[in-house]
């Protein structure tokens, strides 16, 4: 099986910095919930991860059909659980402003680009998960 592995370091007194390659991202708490608001939350990270991974299996899907995308937006909203362990109960993407030059393609593209993503196929199907 293939992994993908991210290092996190603690940054701060409630920061961590994630490094993965030569990319980092520093993730923390808002003031307003005890952070030092030096970045977005995990959660939020979770989110972005999703818009992310959906975007770049779009493009891949267009370049392949020599297709190029303009304009896209893409708005990912996490419905949170209001009952304990909080958590996203629902992932919505919502995609905007997108175009291709054969308009006829972009549904199917779009239709690729969430059977593709690995961060959405993890999500549907669920995972095993442990901590040690």
């Amino acid at each position: 099986m293939d992994t993908i592995t991210v290092q996190l370091k603690q940054n701060g007194e409630t920061s961590s910095l994630l490094t993965f390659g030569e990319h980092n991202i520093i993730i923390d708490r808002p003031v307003e919930k005890g952070g030092n608001g030096e970045g977005p939350m995990g959660g939020q990270v979770l989110l972005m991860s999703i818009a992310g991974c959906f975007s770049s299996t779009l493009y891949a899907a267009a370049q392949v059909r020599d297709l190029e995308i303009e304009g896209l937006e893409i708005t990912v909203k996490g419905g949170i659980s209001e009952s304990q362990p909080k958590r996203f109960e629902s992932i919505e993407l919502e995609i905007t402003n997108g175009t291709c030059g054969d308009e006829a393609e972009f549904p199917k593209l779009l239709e690729i680009a969430e059977k593709g993503c690995i961060a959405v196929n993890t999500i549907k199907a669920g995972m095993k998960f442990s901590v040690s």
